[in-house]
């Protein structure tokens, strides 16, 4: 999803309506491998609310971000940080600072990572409808508030979308940049006292990064992956999807040095426009595609998240035509689980995340409820998984 002088938030948002306008589909006879329920969460006011990252600490300490549309329209310029808090009990919203708020500002949060219950980061962007000058907002939780950090803005404009960790002083965050003549992707690093960019090599915008050590990170994002080895980013082959036209990866996540996995979904195709679902696995010497569950054979089914707890448990999310999705590796397979819907008309999930302590599992996304005529978060949880 590249761009030159031109808004790739607005032009995603279009692209995610048409498919989640698509007809629903009758969820079909599934594998039974986890017991997955809605657990309630919270909205600011009554327009479009929306979750789109994870991490979770314990039982009793998961955080989601996201963004909410401040009225009085459910449009772009209007969107404002969103940051949840699980307790162990409920859902709540915990105040988040918002940089831009003038007339035509938005600001949202895409991405999560938690190093402690005192030190969580959030990234994502903010900037204003008119401009095209988007700037990086790095969001930290000292165990109080939440407090913008000063990030690195060295090109005309620049969004974030993901951030792992691998300890406190050594974080990774991923998205885009924009000038005048070029678009790249960005990639900044905490070193325990600021943030800097790092140079990268990938031309397009980054969604997905997974830190497995210092020496090895992993970045994932349309249709290319890169690969830190402490020194410095380099390119690695992703195996172009069979019959499609294109195809875009969306998020990565590391067991191991040597089991990672991207998903994502292709389009195109030679039977119209479509979209499939996209699983790639590093197995330590190359990439390959990993065929997804599809037991609707559905050609909407696209996923967006993706979180490893160990070489025979991997956790993928998505949707398809109006409904949640979600399958898990079971070390041979991949398997789609049943998931509820809390509305009618669309119920994508987009991030994902396991407690490497219980298994249990949680994901992710937004859901339209007709009866406020917007989308409001939802949040779904395996306990017993």
């Amino acid at each position: 999803m590249s761009r030159v002088l031109s808004r790739v938030k607005p032009q995603l948002a279009a692209t995610c309506a048409a498919l989640l306008s698509l007809a629903v589909v009758s969820p079909p006879a599934l594998a039974q491998t986890g017991s997955w329920t809605i657990t309630p969460s919270a909205n600011q006011g009554n327009f479009d609310n929306k979750l789109n990252a994870l991490s979770a600490l314990s039982s009793t300490a998961v955080w989601s971000v996201g963004s909410y549309n401040s009225g009085p329209y459910n449009t772009t310029p209007y969107l404002r940080t969103l940051i949840e808090f699980w307790n162990g009990s409920n859902w709540s919203i915990v105040s988040s600072p918002n940089p831009a708020t003038k007339s035509g500002d938005y600001d949202s949060l895409q991405g999560v990572a938690a190093v402690s219950s005192n030190n969580v980061w959030a990234v994502g962007y903010t900037g204003n409808s008119n401009q095209l000058a988007d700037r990086t907002l790095i969001e930290q939780w000292n165990g109080t508030a939440w407090n913008v950090v000063s990030s690195p803005n060295p090109y005309l404009s620049q969004d974030l979308y993901a951030i792992s960790v691998v300890s406190a002083n050594d974080i990774w965050a991923v998205g885009q940049f924009q000038t005048w003549s070029q678009n790249g992707s960005l990639t900044l690093h905490w070193d325990g006292t600021r943030w800097n960019n790092v140079s990268s090599p990938a031309s397009v915008q980054l969604y997905g990064v997974a830190a497995v050590a210092s020496h090895d990170v992993w970045a994932v994002g349309g249709y290319e992956i890169q690969h830190w080895n402490g020194t410095s980013w380099s390119m690695i082959p992703s195996p172009q999807p069979p019959y499609n036209t294109g195809y875009q990866l969306r998020a990565v996540a590391a067991v191991s040095v040597n089991n990672v996995w991207a998903v994502g979904y292709s389009y195109g195709g030679y039977y119209g426009y479509s979209y499939e679902p996209l699983i790639e696995h590093w197995d330590g010497s190359a990439w390959t595609l990993s065929p997804s569950a599809n037991p609707t054979f559905s050609n909407t089914l696209t996923l967006s998240g993706v979180a490893a707890l160990s070489a025979t448990d991997v956790w993928v999310v998505g949707g398809q035509a109006g409904v949640s999705f979600i399958e898990r590796w079971n070390g041979t397979q991949w398997l789609a689980v049943p998931s509820p819907n809390a509305g009618s008309v669309a119920n994508p999930l987009l991030a994902a995340a396991v407690l490497p302590s219980t298994g249990e599992a949680w994901a992710a996304g937004q859901s339209f409820s007709s009866s406020t005529s917007s989308y409001r978060t939802l949040v779904e949880h395996c306990k017993t998984c």
